[in-house]
């Protein structure tokens, strides 16, 4: 498998001033769309088209606003006709979307587009094997694990500090881990870089991408490397990073 960083920002474009999330594995399966991924989408010359699975982790502005620019691009080429599109998501999908078409136009109708409620794991997509399970950071947020080729990513989305987390990410090559917060500026719902080292340490992962980092946070990760017992590699999410696993 192949990771392309689209967005590994924040909504606070302070510091880094990425774009938010968005995480594409192999020119495929998109994971996250905030604000600026269509746009880092044509920047990195990314086929429209072969993007034909997006997942959700949960419903906020900084993970989902450019679904809709991203699928009226998809409407404009006429380029996709016949390539159907699946969006999937926790429950609670279906009518996000539905309240989406009613701002962004019923042109949408008009588009091969399927949207999937995850209720069962695990799943398979395109070949990859998906599974789930929630973060608590709301009421129906989920994190990802992809399998495919005796490969595994883990995808957290937003969390806090949570087994449901750690029990997914178990051994896996890589796991993308937000670290919103540094330990002053420590909210409910979120992770410090030093939390999600702890996590990633219990999960026995060979490789941690940090990301999702306001810029106390940013500030901060520089120091967090010489306290920690993890013993893969730690990674700074960039966007344009590229990681094959």
């Amino acid at each position: 498998m192949k990771l392309l960083v689209l967005g590994c920002g924040t909504i606070v474009q302070e510091g880094s001033g990425a774009n938010c999330s968005g995480y594409l594995i192999d020119n495929q399966l998109l994971f996250d769309c905030g604000p600026g991924i269509w746009r880092a989408i044509y920047h990195y010359r990314i086929s429209m088209v072969k993007i034909d699975h997006i997942f959700l982790s949960h419903f906020h502005l900084d993970h989902t606003s450019d679904i809709g620019p991203f699928l009226l691009n998809r409407f404009l080429l006429k380029e996709t006709d016949g390539n159907n599109l699946t969006i999937i998501g926790p429950p609670g999908l279906k009518s996000w979307f539905n309240k989406l078409k009613t701002l962004i136009g019923e042109w949408v109708d008009n588009m091969s587009l399927d949207l999937i409620e995850i209720e069962r794991n695990p799943l398979k997509v395109a070949g990859y094997t998906i599974r789930t399970s929630p973060t608590g950071h709301t009421e129906n947020s989920i994190c990802y694990r992809v399998e495919k080729g005796g490969k595994s990513l883990f995808y957290s989305g937003d969390t806090d500090d949570n087994q449901n987390v750690v029990s997914l990410a178990k051994s896996c090559d890589l796991a993308i881990l937000e670290a919103s917060n540094s330990t002053d500026t420590k909210i409910d719902g979120h992770l410090t870089p030093q939390l999600a080292i702890k996590m990633a340490s219990l999960a026995g992962v060979e490789k941690l991408l940090l990301t999702h980092m306001y810029p106390e946070a940013q500030e901060q990760v520089e120091f967090v490397y010489s306290d920690h017992d993890f013993k893969g590699d730690i990674l700074i999410a960039r966007d344009g990073m590229k990681i094959s696993i």
